[in-house]
């Protein structure tokens, strides 16, 4: 069977999305395609370029474009989207976050995610080193507090956490974060 890379791809979000990160393997995906692991190395090199491929694709979802392109949103609502938009995308995959957490990383791959968020801070007027500073922090908030959700949700199944999640309080805390960074930015962009 020929396969190429879209295909591998394709098999390896589904493996992640089945078994989770822990158990994601080449010689996994591999199975699924019905091939032999070494006909993966023609189209990724390695695991690490494999999740940097995935994170990348995670992050190509629409949603994402749909959000960083609101450009007739005040900045504000459009960077506090992006920010609502990026976490549904990263739940919508079994350890999403920690997947796109290794690829910002190992420096493979999700370039473009900073790139969208200081492109919103950018054309609300803040100078360049306020916008990188807004996107570093907007990731590492949603990404992490997505991979910390994602954790707990895992052991939640597991029953190996004390009490139930209240998810309406996670929203909140979440909303609330946002609303923070955003708030620190606006007082970095002039008038």
């Amino acid at each position: 069977m020929a396969i190429n890379r879209q295909d591998v791809l394709t098999s390896a979000i589904r493996v992640l999305d089945e078994v989770g990160l822990p158990d994601l393997t080449m010689r996994r995906v591999a199975g699924d395609l019905g091939v032999a692991p070494g006909a993966l190395y023609w189209h990724i090199p390695n695991k690490q370029s494999l999740l940097a491929a995935i994170a990348d694709t995670i992050l190509a979802d629409p949603a994402l474009a749909a959000a960083a392109s609101k450009s007739r949103m005040r900045w504000d609502r459009q960077l506090a989207g992006y920010a609502h938009a990026l976490r549904t995308v990263l739940r919508r995959h079994r350890d999403g976050a920690e997947v796109v957490s290794a690829a910002l990383a190992s420096r493979l791959g999700s370039g473009g995610l900073h790139d969208s968020i200081a492109g919103i801070a950018a054309g609300a007027g803040a100078k360049p080193t306020d916008a990188h500073a807004a996107a570093v922090t907007m990731v590492h908030f949603v990404v992490g507090f997505t991979f910390e959700e994602q954790t707990r949700e895992l052991l939640d199944r597991a029953g190996a956490t004390a009490g139930e999640t209240d998810q309406l309080g996670t929203d909140r805390a979440f909303a609330d974060g946002v609303d923070l960074i955003v708030d620190g930015l606006r007082t970095r962009i002039p008038g």
